[in-house]
C-alpha cells in the first residue's frame, strides 16, 4: 500500500465541552493513520480549553468564531481549513470505534476503491436505522444511502469545490449529499464500521433533543458487530 500524506479532520463543537473532550480523546487513543486535527468552535465558551490544545500540539489549528455562524458556513470553511483529499467533517458527539485497521484507514480505503463516492460516513446506526434507506450489498464494504449521517463524513474535495450549502440549511450535510447526486457522485457509509453517538442536546438551547444516549457497542472492543440492541 501506498505511504499517505496527513487526512484533515475537523470537529465542529459549540457548548459541549464534556462531549466533545470524549469525541476528541477517541481520536486520539484510536487512530493510528497519520491526520491532522483541527476544532471549529461556534461561539461558545470553550476557546480557553481549545487554546491549551493547540498550544500543546494536540490539534494543528482552533478556529474561534465571535458570534455563531451554523454548520452551513463550516462546511465551506472545509477547503480553506483543510488541505488533504479527502477531508473528514465531524460533530462534537461521535466516538470512533478501535479496529485494526484504525476506522481511518478502512475509510481511505474504501474511497479509494470507489472513486465515484464523494461523501461516505461512518455507520451510525441510530441515524441509518431511523432513515432506512441504505442499500446493502453482501460482501461489499460501502453501504449506499441518499442521507449520509454527519458522523465522520468522508469528503472529497472535488465536492467541496462544486456543491454549496447556503447558510441556515437545517441538515447541511443531507442537503451536501443530494448536491453531490445531482453532480453524478455516489453517497454512502461504511457497512461494518460503526461509531457511537453519545449526546443528542441542543447547542442552541441547551436541552436535550431526545433522551441522552449511552450505547455499549463494540467500540470498546475489537469486534466489527454494531451496538447491542441495533436491529439490521
Amino acid at each position: 500500500m501506498r505511504e499517505r500524506l496527513a487526512t484533515d479532520i475537523v470537529v465542529t463543537t459549540c457548548e459541549r465541552l464534556e462531549l466533545l473532550r470524549r469525541t476528541l480523546q477517541y481520536i486520539w487513543d484510536r487512530t493510528v493513520t497519520p491526520y491532522r486535527l483541527h476544532v471549529i468552535d461556534d461561539a461558545s465558551s470553550n476557546a480557553a480549553y481549545l487554546r491549551r490544545l493547540r498550544d500543546q500540539g494536540k490539534v494543528a489549528s482552533v478556529w474561534l468564531h465571535k458570534r455563531r455562524v451554523g454548520i452551513s458556513a463550516h462546511l465551506r470553511a472545509l477547503e480553506r481549513i483543510a488541505r488533504s483529499d479527502p477531508v473528514i467533517f465531524t460533530d462534537d458527539d461521535i466516538l470512533c470505534p478501535r479496529l485494526e485497521p484504525d476506522w481511518l484507514a478502512r475509510g481511505l480505503e474504501a474511497m479509494e476503491q470507489f472513486p465515484k463516492l464523494g461523501l461516505l460516513a461512518l455507520n451510525n446506526p441510530q441515524c441509518n436505522a431511523r432513515r432506512s434507506r441504505g442499500r446493502t450489498v453482501p460482501g461489499n464494504p460501502v453501504t449506499l444511502c441518499r442521507n449520509v449521517p454527519g458522523s465522520f463524513v468522508f469528503v472529497r474535495r472535488a465536492v467541496l469545490a462544486t456543491c454549496h450549502v447556503a447558510d441556515g440549511t437545517r441538515s447541511p450535510v443531507k442537503a451536501l449529499c443530494r448536491l453531490a447526486a445531482r453532480r453524478g457522485w455516489r453517497t454512502g457509509y461504511l457497512t461494518h464500521v460503526y461509531c457511537q453517538h453519545i449526546g443528542s442536546r441542543s447547542a442552541r438551547t441547551g436541552k436535550n433533543l431526545s433522551k441522552l444516549i449511552e450505547l455499549v457497542p463494540a467500540t470498546d472492543s475489537n469486534t466489527l458487530e454494531p451496538p447491542k440492541g441495533f436491529r439490521r
